[in-house]
């Protein structure tokens, strides 16, 4: 009966096979351990390079179970095959590219459309230039782009008498194309809680969202769940 080594998020996948193997030559036996949905076996003469690069190749192949006695070669058959599915992974991830990129890009017209003519309402525009000019790097900007789109977006729903709260959400919808990331948008929070117009009500709403007192001072960033 095999010897089962437990696997851990985070677990690096040449680490455990070393353990394996060590366990392996120690006891004379084979152990076995599950990375990602697939059985590795190793005994005491398992070549862990190749071990690895059957790992690797399992997802595209569809691999089960790998190891014990691995090939320093596939044979002609496994090289057409795994060539194969190669080629035909690549296509669909181009297409899959491309249909991102439709995706994004229409969104992105549907919002410049939809926001034409549209000046952002500044209350402080000092700081709102102080934040511009400090953050020109692909990610900083990034943040200034979607603070700027997603207040014009609440701005448009704003005039027709609807209040913060209500337009938290759905105005967020149409800035995908922008692709930020959890704390990016917390940023965005801050920088409009102190330079917009109606930042004190978005941060106040913002907060009260993620489970904080309208009273406490700062920005729940909900990427670390923090006040700053």
């Amino acid at each position: 009966m095999n010897k089962i080594l437990e696997t851990y998020g985070g677990d690096r996948f040449s680490d455990v096979a070393k353990e394996a193997k060590s366990i392996a030559i120690e006891d004379n036996l084979v152990v076995e351990f599950k990375f990602n949905g697939v059985k590795c076996l190793v005994d005491k003469n398992t070549n862990l390079d190749w071990l690895e690069r059957d790992y690797h190749n399992s997802f595209e192949m569809e691999w089960r179970v790998i190891g014990g006695e691995c090939v320093a070669e596939y044979d002609l058959e496994t090289q057409e095959e795994l060539k194969r599915r190669r080629i035909a992974s690549e296509a669909r991830a181009e297409q899959r590219r491309k249909e991102l990129k439709a995706k994004d890009e229409a969104e992105k017209n549907e919002f410049d459309a939809k926001v034409k003519g549209i000046e952002l309402e500044l209350l402080h525009p000092d700081v709102w230039q102080k934040n511009v000019e400090v953050n020109q790097d692909g990610y900083g900007k990034a943040v200034i782009d979607y603070a700027e789109g997603w207040a014009k977006l609440m701005q448009i729903e704003i005039a027709q008498g609807k209040t913060v709260a209500e337009v938290y959400d759905s105005t967020q919808h149409g800035l995908g194309f922008l692709g930020i990331t959890g704390f990016q948008f917390g940023c965005a929070v801050s920088l409009l809680s102190a330079s917009w117009k109606h930042g004190e009500e978005l941060r106040k709403h913002h907060n009260k969202k993620y489970g904080v007192s309208e009273e406490k001072e700062g920005v729940v960033n909900p990427a670390i769940l923090t006040i700053g």
